[in-house]
């Protein structure tokens, strides 16, 4: 086995040390290290049936003693699996005093590095109330402070960047969220927030407090059409695929988005945008109900009315390149994604591919004389072609240019003489 996952797989009992002499390939080494330490999950999880039938123990134990005194030091050590655990009547352990008294003492004496993982991987999955978390923050916070182990080292400092610790820190994920400072996607990956805990407690929080706040952003002073572009787009992954994020996100932005729109007319752009985005997560309803069925009925019937009617008075030979078209634009918006969340790692077939979707588009647009088609392909050319000749290197403002360039081209298409929705 290499050293390399020898380190991954290993549990980390012994300290690396945090300051290594800088040079040449033990430079590289350190930073190859502190990457790989930083990619690795908080926390394994125990498998649920041993962990109801430790949990069962536990309980037992307290209603018979009323203490944890005389628990193995395995159950102490899983205790952070325990305390929040529904028990059957809407409490949990952690909802008692002298158990999180105790506890804490005991972790006191014994501060676990896989202990302390685990218990911030279970507060951070369920985010207590601000009363019970103002406890574990301080507990949590002594211990990190204390810590060598580089795993907890990296997670000091990310509860310290984005206050996963903090009764606000969910408010302000949605506020860098709809501001536009950081994608749900790049918070995640910044943060350290996979897999579970990138689906409930803090993240589903700040999801929640995301839909109040965008609850207004039709109003006049809500977000420009490339601001709300930007910030649905960043809910992609790396492939720009759009992620499966909590349950019941989907639906419930649905409806925010939609509702503004029951009693009055939404511009062209905004139509498009928001109709485009609600299809490729939900499907048409029309064809797709059973993904539309919890959406409430009202938001429902507005992106009824925005697919109902055909194409009127459209060549056969111009709705086969608009069709074409596309595809295309499907494929190069994905590209452009993952430009924008790869940077230079992009493997260099992808911009190959991207310019190669633009010439197809092109080709056909100049047999129509779609000039405003033609000059915005041209001027995303324009920005592709240096990236792949590497005259100028990759650039975020430029590839969220690309971005809204690609909207621009997906309304230009749509607008070609005769291709006209009509609603009845």
């Amino acid at each position: 086995m290499s050293l390399k996952r020898a380190l991954i797989h290993h549990q980390y009992t012994f300290f690396f040390p945090m300051q290594m002499p800088i040079g040449g390939k033990l430079a590289r080494a350190e930073e190859k290290i502190a990457e790989q330490l930083a990619a690795l999950p908080l926390t394994r999880t125990p498998d649920v049936e041993d962990r109801q039938i430790g949990l069962e123990r536990v309980i037992g134990h307290i209603q018979e003693t009323g203490t944890l005194s005389g628990l193995s030091r395995k159950d102490l050590k899983r205790m952070p699996w325990f305390l929040f655990e529904d028990l059957g009547d809407g409490r949990t352990l952690a909802d008692d005093p002298g158990v999180l008294r105790q506890w804490g003492e005991w972790l006191d004496a014994n501060p676990g590095s896989g202990t302390v993982s685990a218990l911030v991987h279970n507060v951070l999955l369920n985010h207590p109330q601000d009363g019970q978390l103002a406890f574990w923050k301080k507990l949590i916070e002594k211990h990190l402070a204390r810590s060598r182990q580089p795993n907890l080292v990296v997670w000091k400092q990310r509860c310290e960047r984005f206050h996963l610790l903090d009764p606000d820190g969910p408010q302000r994920l949605a506020e860098t969220l709809y501001r536009g400072e950081a994608t749900y996607y790049e918070f995640c990956q910044a943060a350290g927030l996979s897999g579970d805990l990138a689906r409930n407690g803090f993240v589903r929080k700040g999801l929640d407090r995301l839909l109040v706040m965008m609850g207004r952003y039709a109003d006049s002073n809500g977000l420009q059409t490339e601001q709300l572009q930007s910030l649905l787009n960043g809910f992609r992954d790396q492939q720009g695929r759009f992620l499966q994020i909590v349950s019941g996100f989907t639906t419930r932005l649905a409806e925010v988005l939609l509702r503004p729109f029951q009693d009055r007319e939404a511009e062209t752009r905004l139509r498009n945008l928001l109709r485009d985005f609600l299809i490729k997560n939900l499907g048409d309803p029309r064809t797709h109900p059973a993904a539309w069925h919890a959406v409430d009925p009202k938001a429902r019937q507005v992106i009824m009315q925005w697919l109902v009617g055909r194409p009127a008075r459209i060549d056969d030979k111009l709705w086969m390149f608009v069709q074409e078209a596309n595809k295309q634009m499907v494929g190069l918006e994905n590209d452009l994604y993952q430009l924008k969340h790869r940077l230079d790692a992009t493997p260099l077939n992808v911009l190959h591919q991207s310019i190669q979707r633009l010439n197809a588009i092109m080709g056909v647009a100049e047999f129509f004389n779609l000039f405003e088609v033609i000059q915005l392909c041209q001027a995303m050319e324009a920005i592709l072609i240096p990236f792949r000749d590497k005259t100028v290197p990759m650039d975020l403002p430029l590839i969220d240019a690309l971005i809204v360039q690609h909207g621009r081209l997906q309304d230009a298409i749509r607008d070609v003489p005769g291709y006209v929705f009509h609603s009845s």
